[in-house]
């Protein structure tokens, strides 16, 4: 991705289940590629949300379709356990753990999630610009209390081994 956009890993589900997120200010929704898609043209992800290996996931009626400079996506809305911070998979010390966020499963895309650095959107932005209903992460980090401060920073870095 070079120095234009940063991801990082995060987890959704239980048990968690690994995701790299693009952090992005510029939108507001998060949104999650969901196991199922097709990409096509071969490209296969290392990572992807299976919605029915997390009993704590609920498919929502609501549905919202986002156009991109890069590309389109559309889907659902889910609710599911978001973490965001270290994990072994099992085991969630150390991280934030977002109880029931609102966010759009990918059901469909388009050339979004086909290179191979990431499997999420984040979005950053302010609440006012979230689909009826959604609350952004950080918002709801603050929301459930879960901050002893409500401020986000992000550290950059180009060298591999401090990410």
């Amino acid at each position: 991705m070079g120095d234009n956009a940063y991801v990082s890993e995060f987890y959704v589900g239980n048990p968690p289940q690994k995701l790299r997120g693009l952090f992005d200010t510029g939108s507001t929704n998060t949104w999650v590629l969901n196991k199922a898609v097709n990409l096509g043209q071969g490209v296969e992800k290392a990572y992807s949300y299976d919605d029915t290996a997390s009993p704590s996931a609920k498919k929502l009626t609501q549905k919202a379709a986002i156009q991109f400079g890069s590309g389109a996506l559309a889907g659902h809305f889910m609710t599911d356990d978001l973490r965001l911070g270290t994990c072994d998979g099992t085991t969630s010390s150390g991280q934030i753990h977002i109880k029931n966020q609102k966010f759009g499963n990918v059901e469909k895309q388009k050339t979004i999630f086909t290179g191979s650095n990431f499997e999420a959107i984040i979005g950053m932005a302010y609440p006012a610009l979230a689909e009826k209903g959604v609350t952004p992460i950080f918002d709801e980090m603050i929301n459930q209390k879960l901050l002893k401060t409500n401020v986000f920073a992000f550290y950059f870095t180009t060298k591999q081994a401090e990410t």
